[in-house]
């Protein structure tokens, strides 16, 4: 069985070269409103330096106008400002999520750290923005990571010709994106208790409602010429970054605003955080053989997502173009992590004066 799911999965395979990557983020926003988000995003950019990844824009999937300043201070301590930032958008027709607060670290890092965009108001609309930035794409070239609720993946989905593709979104993905990697359910099944990426979390149902919908839309309509990851609540549970091993590398100073965001989440330094979002990132853009601390599991079948609850079971059946994550080496995982959060970013010129 797993030589067959492993040859299954190889189909997937694109040509070597960077990884020209799309992450589309909560960033403590809503959905499960964690830093985890700042982590993966800091590990792109390494990546990036590396020369392992091109990240092609980040999307903010929730409503708080805050969450679009906290990525734009993370793309500029790397020296990214060119890297395109789009917003799931609260004032275009149909949209329906309501705002939330977020987390203090979302302020707080627009608030000590410079940046060129401060809120949403300064930055397009995501959906909008995926259709203008894979229409530029070679065929089946482009990598997603999903870490957060599935709201701009569904847009786009739904998506119609426009002046950057006379393609259907579906027809877009399945011609430009090869890899889908999501953080998201839990496998094989989350019974009576969605996980908070699938059903926008337990504070505010109207966006329980809206982030359960799209979650299922996309796990139904994903192209299934694109290889399409999950990433367990289970998974990234066990993993560890963020904390002392990072922390007491150099690059951890008071100019760091993946240390703040740390700190500020976990209420004092050394603390580290579960590594959901992350783990899912690495895979997005090494594949599922490039992190060897992981696994697919041996199973063909497919997720079912429920539209109402956002609860999700892996419905067995033959080898498809998806998989779930098992997880084989916990630290391993951890330090891989952690290990790009102590390269120094190339392009950064360091900011005088922080404090926090």
């Amino acid at each position: 069985m797993k030589t067959m799911i492993y040859a299954a999965l190889a189909g997937f395979a694109v040509a070597s070269g960077p990884t020209k990557l799309i992450i589309d983020t909560d960033i403590g926003g809503g959905g499960c409103n964690d830093v985890d988000d700042v982590v993966a995003v800091a590990a792109a950019n390494a990546m990036a330096d590396n020369g392992e990844a091109e990240l092609r824009a980040i999307m903010q999937n929730t409503a708080p106008v805050q969450c679009a300043g906290a990525i734009s201070v993370l793309n500029h301590y790397y020296g990214r400002d060119s890297v395109p930032i789009a917003a799931y958008n609260v004032s275009t027709v149909g949209a329906s999520l309501q705002m939330e607060d977020p987390l203090p670290y979302v302020p707080l890092l627009g608030q000590i750290f410079p940046s060129p965009i401060k809120n949403t108001s300064q930055v397009p609309d995501a959906v909008a923005m995926y259709r203008k930035i894979l229409a530029a794409q070679p065929h089946r070239s482009v990598a997603i990571s999903s870490i957060g609720i599935h709201t701009n993946l569904a847009g786009l989905l739904k998506s119609g010709p426009d002046e950057y593709s006379q393609l259907s979104g579906e027809a877009l993905v399945a011609e430009k994106v090869f890899r889908l990697a999501v953080m998201g359910g839990k496998y094989p099944e989350s019974a009576l208790s969605p996980e908070c990426n699938f059903c926008g979390g337990a504070r505010n149902a109207h966006n329980h409602d809206t982030a359960s919908a799209a979650s299922a839309y996309v796990a139904k309509h994903w192209p299934d010429s694109s290889e399409l990851i999950w990433s367990g609540f289970e998974v990234g549970l066990l993993v560890q970054s963020g904390g002392a091993h990072f922390q007491r590398c150099a690059v951890a100073s008071k100019n760091n605003p993946v240390k703040a965001a740390m700190v500020s989440f976990e209420g004092g330094p050394n603390k580290s955080r579960y590594s959901w979002d992350p783990l899912t990132t690495l895979v997005a853009v090494r594949s599922i053989v490039g992190v060897p601390p992981v696994r697919a599991c041996d199973c063909g079948g497919v997720n079912i997502i429920d539209p109402e609850t956002g609860e999700n079971k892996w419905l067995p059946g033959p080898a498809t173009n998806q998989t779930y994550l098992i997880l084989i080496d916990a630290t391993a995982a951890g330090d891989a992590i952690d290990k790009l959060l102590c390269q120094a970013p190339k392009h950064h010129e360091v900011a005088k004066g922080v404090v926090y």
